[in-house]
């Protein structure tokens, strides 16, 4: 299996006042949707709705739709192909607990056992640079039914909810999730939906204040907060969490000098993310 760095699962839960920042569930009439994007190494197999007729012809919409009329799917070839889907911008400027959810269904025996391809969901906040935030690879979700034979995968639709805490703040966010594979298998997504607790316009100038001292810093840090802290908690650049904390000091002196980020949670259910630069 390759080994991808993940955000961690940290579920702060989505509290107060919710607010959809991203959803698509691929139930209009055009692939790909509104402000979505695609790109495909192999012409004949980009993604596209369940109910488009591939190789597969009438298995995807059978065995690969999750919900509702269709869903969003690649189909399998038995040579190379990429295939990213991209959608559009959207901002966490004002959440305080954002988490990426969707639905997947992965062939365990192709896609997993054999790792003839690979699905994964990513972030970016400038276009260009992308972090994964989950792999199948790694997903316990999935079930290998037992009998051996490779064609008849249970294709159990799994949830996945994945913290976006590391990016709270960035205003030009986008999700993208690419495909890999060679004779591997179909994959399908729906449902995806960026939460997160956002403030409402009377509560943005009570947002929690915090300030991490020393910064930079060769060992402990200390935070300093006009609420009471609950829990800190580090990630590398790539969003992998490092180590965590109950108190408003924590000691990163093991750590490789370099930038990490810490999220900030609070006893009254706020969050903040701050960057901090290890000498």
């Amino acid at each position: 299996m390759k080994k991808y760095l993940l955000l961690a699962s940290l579920f702060l839960g989505i509290i107060g006042n919710a607010q959809t920042l991203l959803s698509e569930t691929f139930e209009g009439t055009t692939f790909p949707p509104t402000g979505w994007t695609r790109s495909n190494t192999n012409a004949s197999r980009p993604w596209d709705f369940t109910n488009v007729n591939f190789t597969s012809g009438s298995v995807l919409e059978t065995t690969f739709k999750i919900t509702g009329t269709k869903s969003a799917c690649i189909d399998w070839i038995a040579v190379a192909n990429t295939a990213n889907l991209t959608s559009p911008t959207f901002s966490m400027a004002s959440a305080s607990n954002p988490v990426l959810k969707f639905n997947v269904k992965v062939g365990w025996s192709y896609m997993i056992n054999q790792n003839a391809g690979n699905l994964v969901a990513q972030i970016s906040t400038n276009g260009t640079t992308w972090t994964d935030v989950w792999t199948e690879d790694t997903e316990p979700g999935f079930t290998n039914d037992g009998d051996g034979d490779p064609d008849t995968d249970l294709y159990n639709t799994v949830l996945v909810q994945k913290s976006l805490t590391p990016y709270i703040g960035q205003t030009n966010v986008q999700i993208r999730f690419r495909y890999t594979g060679n004779n591997a298998d179909a994959v399908s997504i729906d449902d995806v939906q960026v939460l997160g607790s956002v403030l409402a316009t009377h509560e943005v100038t009570a947002r929690p204040k915090a300030n991490i001292y020393p910064n930079p810093t060769k060992g402990e840090i200390t935070v300093q907060a006009d609420k009471k802290i609950k829990l800190l908690t580090v990630f590398d650049v790539l969003g992998k969490q490092i180590m965590k904390a109950e108190t408003e000091k924590i000691d990163i002196g093991s750590l490789p000098k370099g930038t990490y980020f810490v999220a900030i949670d609070f006893s009254d259910g706020t969050s903040l993310a701050k960057k901090i630069l290890k000498e």
